[in-house]
């Protein structure tokens, strides 16, 4: 892949911009118009984006495919799934579905914005209050009154702190862990934890079986699938599926048994699979299964989105309640020590 101009590179491309422009793309081509009439016009109305869309026409004057051309801007998966869907004809699908997703991702990421600014800014105020208190009350009630905090408080504070601490320790050795894996790994990792974990899935069961659709409806074989994914990054998550999927055929094992064991397949694959449907018909039912994970996978989303603003107060509410017991329990000590 070139390097980046310098003055590309100084133009930002979000996730809402992807969004807009692969729908303006979808709109044109499924009227006829050719790729490069459809970046014209996204030109005229995406200005502030101007140099990179016409960095990627230049790209494609050039003899380069549009996904190649798109991948500085796009994810690994991304990036794939869009090459797929150009390399068999269904280029059109691909940005439709890739400018869905990306819409989901900003409105995703506005609603989490709304929801937690206001309890962020009142945790921001209890930290400035704790700091006030810890700076200028405390030590007057020092001076004010010899005083000790209860036994319990302290073991129940010593507790606190060093679970905190441990907990933290154990999360960052999972995590640089989990960063070594290879990229299979990860993701039936991240399949596997709680709350996230049914999301993640429903993301990966999405993608994998979009991509199959594409793959099947063109006729191509699993042995054909895989050998494809081997042309991919080693790196990639379609590649190390492949590899697996082969190795699976070679030794003659199950299919069965190899996606039970892939949390990021979805189970229906199985059935699919064994009902003997032709290329097509299999391709069509791929098609919309995958259509109701993304619908799957928005109202889930939107279900942990509420939830995450009374977690937020009750986290606000509990740092509240201990800064009034730090400040009234040495209070009530020492007015119990004068009666």
């Amino acid at each position: 892949m070139p390097k980046l101009p310098r003055n590309i590179r100084r133009v930002k491309v979000k996730r809402v911009h992807l969004a807009q422009w692969f729908g303006l793309m979808v709109d044109m081509l499924q009227v006829g118009f050719s790729i490069r009439q459809t970046l014209e016009f996204t030109i005229t109305m995406m200005p502030k984006q101007e140099p990179v869309i016409a960095y990627v026409e230049k790209q494609l004057e050039r003899g380069m495919n549009f996904a190649d051309a798109m991948r500085p801007w796009l994810t690994a998966d991304l990036y794939y799934q869009l090459q797929l869907a150009e390399h068999h004809g269904e280029l059109t699908v691909a940005l439709g579905e890739m400018s869905k997703y990306l819409a989901l991702r900003e409105k995703e990421r506005q609603q989490l914005r709304a929801l937690a600014q206001y309890p962020l800014l009142l945790f921001g105020m209890l930290v400035g209050l704790g700091v006030v208190m810890r700076l200028y009350v405390y030590p007057e009630l020092n001076d004010w009154q010899t005083w000790q905090l209860p036994g319990w408080v302290t073991s129940l504070k010593a507790a606190l702190l060093g679970a905190s601490g441990a907990g933290l320790t154990l999360g960052l050795l999972r995590y640089l862990t989990w960063r070594k894996q290879p990229r299979l790994a990860q993701v039936n990792y991240l399949c596997r934890l709680p709350i996230i974990g049914r999301l993640v899935r429903l993301y990966f069961g999405y993608y994998l079986t979009s991509n199959l659709a594409i793959l099947v409806r063109r006729g191509l074989s699993l042995k054909e699938i895989c050998a494809l994914f081997s042309e991919f990054d080693p790196a990639s998550l379609l590649y190390q599926l492949g590899h697996q999927l082969a190795h699976q055929g070679q030794s003659g094992a199950d299919l069965n048994i190899f996606v039970k064991h892939q949390p990021c397949l979805p189970n229906e694959l199985i059935s699919f699979i064994g009902r003997g449907l032709t290329n097509e018909r299999l391709g069509e039912e791929f098609s919309l299964f995958a259509r109701l994970q993304f619908e799957r996978l928005q109202r889930q989303t939107e279900s942990l989105i509420v939830m995450l603003q009374p977690i937020l107060f009750l986290i606000v509410a509990l740092g509240i309640l201990g800064m009034y017991l730090s400040l009234l329990l040495p209070i009530y000590q020492s007015i119990t020590v004068v009666k």
